[in-house]
Formats: C-alpha cells, structure tokens, sequence
C-alpha cells in the first residue's frame, strides 16, 4: 500500500513533534515542511534532509502536491491555512484549538465535506491509553453514575502571545470530557482574573453543565509555582483519578461510596450517611505515544477505516464551548446556554 504524501505547517513547538511521528510512521510520507522563520526551518528540516522545505504555504501546496497536511501554527492562521490545503484536495489535521470562533469552524467542516476530504482536530488526549481506559471504566458502568468532574490544569507558564488561559488549557479538559461523557455541554459559566499586561485571562474557574444534572469545573492557570494535571470522577459505585503527570499510575479506582439512610419519621435532621471503603487499584495501561497512535488511526481512517476521536465535529464542539466561556468570562460570569 503506497505511503501518503504528508506536509507539517508551522515548526514551532508541537510541529517537530508532529513530522517526528509522521516521518516513524510506515503510513507516511514526510515530503515537506513548512515555516515563517528561516532558522527554525533550516534547523528542522535538517532532520529530514530528503524533505523539501518551503517558507511559503502556498507554493508548498503547489509544489509539494501534499495528500495530508498538519497545521501546528498559531490558532489565528488556523482557518485561512486549512482553507487552502483543503482547497488544494487535502486532508487536513489542525492543531488544537481548531478555529478562533464557531462560525470558521463550521466553515471548514462543510469545505472538507464539498472536497469529499477529511478534516482532523490534534485532540491527543483521546489517543492516549490513560484517557480511553476512563471512558471505558465511565461506559461499563464501573463508577457508577458520575457524581461530578473536578479538573486542576495549572502550570507556571506558557504565556501565549494570542489567547488566554482558557483557550490554550482549556481544549484539553473540554476533550476529554466530550470524549469520556459522550454528551455536549448544556451551559458553562466562568470566571477569569489577569496580572499581566497582555489583558488576557491567566487564572480562571469554570463550570459546565451536562445533561442528568452532572457538573464539571475546571481550574486552569498559567501562575501556579506548581504544575498539575489531574482529572477526578467521583461516582456513585467508585471514584476515579486521572494524573497525567503520574509515571505510571495515571489512573487509580477508589472503590468507595456513600449512602443515605432515612428512618421511619423520615426527617432530614435524622438521616444517617454510611461510607463504604474498598481497594484500591490501578489498571495496567499501555505507554504508546498518544501522537503515535493518532496519525495510525488517522491513515487507517483515510484508507477506509473508522473515523478517530479528533474529528472535524469534534473541534467544533470545543471551539463551541470555549466561546461560550468567553461570553460569560466578558459577562461577569453570566450562565451562557449552548
């Protein structure tokens, strides 16, 4: 089965990390990369000497004649790129998040559908074996019906350039909680705080509303002198914690739970709480690069296979979401309905 011709736009931090993968890959074949800064595409595109090299994305496409790009630049060239590589009959992989509003997301997506190509969204998160073992853990019924979802994301740094805490942090959370829930929010409300003189958020706490009455807040920062990536699922049968930053035990199960005990007067002064405590365990999960795994489901998917998490739809949802958290952070906190 012949290789497909892959391109990487943009060089800067997650772009290696994506032509790395590709170039391993046996589904692929790197045939160029594409950058603004000379320097950072000279240093590497010496990584891959056979790989022609373009500081135009246009003369690239032309050029190159690329079957599948990957767009790691910043959020704000997002649309206009991936308009042309889809322009060009490409099948296109944008980097997280998928668009800077709602409205050029869905321009691309029915773009993508008149092409008759495949538009993906660089969610990693759902490629990793930590995240899929808690969506089968919530879907087998083992936790039970989820209580709530607390999630920390916070860090010293990275401060981005063009856009806030919630933009940068928040695609991560939002995906895997679309991933792992398979439901779409029903509202959101945040608050945001900034100390820098860029004007944006750095700190905020968000809460979104799923159907069934289940919450999740989010706590994302980039001030933290610690940093923190932990996920946790408390349920009614077990609860679950998700540490990205655990070497090993990225996921551990609390088989613990409560309940309520009413007498016969049945008075709310006289209800008593019983706790149940059980093991704990932590399930064996596999240490395959989740950026691995994405682009062998993603040649998979463009040869006739099924179609992977990180779908065109699938960033829509996120950038829906993240806009509505902007419209409340900007509102004071209002309750913004989706």
């Amino acid at each position: 089965m012949s290789k497909i011709r892959a391109a990487v736009a943009g060089l800067g931090y997650w772009g290696p990390h994506l032509a790395r993968n590709l170039q391993s890959s046996g589904d692929y074949e790197l045939c160029a990369l594409c950058d603004l800064n000379p320097t950072r595409l000279e240093r590497v595109g010496q990584n891959y000497p056979w790989t022609r090299t373009y500081l135009d994305f246009a003369s690239m496409l032309a050029e190159a004649k690329p079957e599948f790009v990957a767009i790691a630049t910043p959020v704000a060239h997002h649309f206009s790129l991936a308009r042309l590589a889809l322009d060009a009959g490409c099948h296109v992989l944008l980097e997280k998040p998928m668009t800077s509003t709602v409205a050029e997301s869905e321009i691309l997506i029915e773009l993508a559908n008149q092409r008759g190509v495949k538009l993906f969204v660089d969610h990693t998160f759902p490629y990793t074996a930590a995240v899929r073992k808690v969506k089968e853990l919530y879907s087998s019924g083992k936790l039970g019906a989820l209580l709530y979802v607390d999630s920390v994301r916070i860090n010293l740094g990275l401060f981005q350039p063009d856009v806030d805490v919630v933009w940068d942090l928040g695609p991560h959370d939002l995906s895997i909680l679309d991933f792992v829930l398979g439901a779409q929010p029903l509202s959101v409300q945040g608050r945001g705080d900034c100390h820098n003189p860029r004007g944006f958020s750095d700190v905020a706490h968000v809460s979104i509303e799923y159907p069934n009455g289940l919450t999740a807040h989010l706590h994302l920062s980039w001030l933290s002198p610690v940093k923190v990536r932990r996920m946790i699922f408390p349920g009614s049968i077990a609860s679950l914690i998700y540490d990205e930053l655990e070497p090993s035990e990225k996921v551990k199960v609390y088989n613990q739970g409560f309940s309520f005990e009413a007498p016969d007067d049945e008075t709310l002064e006289n209800v008593q709480v019983t706790y149940r405590r059980g093991d704990l365990w932590a399930p064996a999960l596999d240490a395959s690069e989740a950026l691995k795994v994405e682009v062998a489901e993603i040649a998979s998917c463009l040869r006739g296979g099924p179609l992977p998490p990180g779908t065109g739809e699938a960033g829509l949802s996120v950038v829906r979401t993240l806009s509505a958290i902007t419209h409340s952070l900007n509102a004071d906190g209002t309750r913004v309905l989706l």
